[in-house]
């Protein structure tokens, strides 16, 4: 279920809100969906690395279930992470 929330903006914050939204040729709330989509992300991809280094066990067994699947593609003959593209 989604949810309204109304955002009061100074002007100064509105008219950059609106440059940018125009610069990009998307609506204003459209651009600022975007922007806080990618906080929402930078924050989640902050706190998994907070998460990983706080645990080194869960660290290492996350480097070595992402290995075994690059070499699981190579064995498949389809490309992983460190081939290059054509």
């Amino acid at each position: 279920m989604s949810r309204t929330i109304t955002l009061r903006l100074s002007d100064e914050a509105y008219e950059s809100v609106r440059r940018y939204a125009e610069a990009d040729q998307t609506s204003m709330n459209a651009w600022i969906e975007g922007v806080l989509d990618a906080e929402d992300m930078r924050r989640r991809c902050a706190a998994h690395g907070a998460w990983l280094r706080a645990d080194p066990a869960v660290a290492q067994a996350a480097l070595a279930f992402g290995e075994a699947n690059q070499q699981d593609l190579a064995a498949t003959g389809h490309p992983g992470l460190t081939d290059t593209a054509p």
